[in-house]
């Protein structure tokens, strides 16, 4: 077992890991209050590892609706790891079922993001660097689920506090961003398109404007002369006439 590999998988994803801390800490704070132990609590973010599919549940329970409903709404909501398990089934095709099972228990966004390009780099030790992100990813958000869940026990109704709205917050400041680069990244190819189609349709009625312009030559008059006024177009003045 080289612990090079689990010590840089266990580093690499340590960043999410910190930045989802309080995402966990408020599910099991939230959690206690809806009517869970702090067992339950930290036994739901064990097996589930799903913070926004956890909010959503909880809301809808307290709500009152029915199982069958929330489940299909944190189906629908976590479809995206099905995309997720189809960009790395090429890099796990010699893996065992249980090992795929395992590698499928814990795909959250953080760890997919942490491992992906490992998985299709390091062909050797990538089932290493992936299980040691998991874990690490598992551990700490149980951890965290754990200690929101004390803290809930301890404050009866800690939702007046709106620890829920902060779950929204920190999503808005995720989300909002990558709309905003999307968008960019949007204009900026309609962009291109438009002088791709534009400048040779521009360049075509240019050439096609010069062609059909030829000059005139000035026909001159007996006793008269050409003059050329600012609009490029030719004026015949006769002497001792008014163009003078």
């Amino acid at each position: 077992m080289n612990k090079k590999v689990i010590f840089r998988g266990a580093s690499a994803i340590m960043p999410l890991c910190i930045g989802d801390f309080p995402f966990s800490f408020i599910v099991g704070a939230l959690s206690v209050s809806a009517g869970m132990s702090v067992w339950q609590s930290t036994a739901w973010s064990a097996i589930v590892i799903a913070g926004s599919a956890q909010m959503l549940a909880l809301n809808m329970l307290k709500t009152g609706a029915t199982l069958g409903v929330i489940i299909f709404t944190t189906l629908i909501i976590n479809l995206r790891h099905v995309l997720y398990s189809a960009s790395i089934s090429g890099t796990v095709r010699e893996a065992s079922f249980f090992k795929k099972c395992f590698m499928s228990y814990a795909l959250t966004d953080e760890v997919y993001a942490t491992t992906v390009k490992e998985m299709e780099g390091n062909k050797k030790e990538k089932y290493l660097f992936y299980g040691s992100a998991m874990i690490t990813f598992w551990a700490i958000w149980v951890l965290a689920d754990f200690l929101g869940a004390l803290v809930g026990a301890s404050f009866p109704h800690i939702e007046k506090y709106g620890l829920d709205f902060a779950m929204v917050a920190a999503f808005i400041a995720i989300v909002v961003p990558q709309i905003k680069s999307r968008l960019h990244r949007r204009r900026g190819c309609s962009r291109r398109f438009r002088r791709a189609v534009s400048g040779p349709t521009l360049f075509a009625g240019y050439r096609r404007r010069l062609s059909a312009w030829r000059p005139r030559r000035p026909v001159r008059r007996p006793g008269g002369r050409a003059q050329a006024d600012g609009k490029n177009r030719i004026r015949y003045a006769v002497s001792g006439g008014d163009g003078k």
